[in-house]
């Protein structure tokens, strides 16, 4: 099990209220310049069939894809909605990366993709659109 992070990776911004229950998260920027994210999964992330709970890989990725879009904007958002695809499991206790992917913004929208994985397997995949506030 791993208890560290991975090198180069710092404690995100926000650490408070659910980000902090199901965090903590991470973030470092990769060998591109882009953010990458990431958190230690344990055993309150796990689900009743020994593996990591959707939810949580969920709510992990909804809060880099809207922390990226911040970045974007320089404003607040919200998320409209999220499609998130399920393609492997995991048990708790691994190093779970995030990578967010812009694919549009506008002054009112973001639209959005982003993906988890743990070492090479690719966990769940997500496109996303906000909307962000005027101020």
């Amino acid at each position: 099990m791993t208890t560290n992070p991975p090198d180069g990776f710092q404690p995100f911004a926000v650490a408070d209220g659910y980000i902090g229950h199901n965090g903590p998260y991470y973030w470092r920027q990769n060998a591109d310049g882009r953010p990458e994210f990431g958190f230690l999964s344990d055993d309150r992330h796990g689900n009743p069939n020994g593996v990591l709970h959707g939810g949580a890989i969920v709510a992990f990725l909804d809060t880099i894809l809207g922390y990226t879009v911040v970045l974007a904007a320089q404003r607040r958002c919200a998320t409209v909605s999220l499609d998130s695809r399920f393609l492997a499991t995991i048990a708790p206790g691994g190093w779970i990366t995030g990578r967010t992917t812009m694919k549009k913004i506008s002054r009112t929208l973001a639209f959005i993709d982003a993906e988890a994985c743990a070492d090479d397997k690719l966990l769940v995949t997500t496109s996303a659109v906000f909307r962000i506030f005027e101020s």
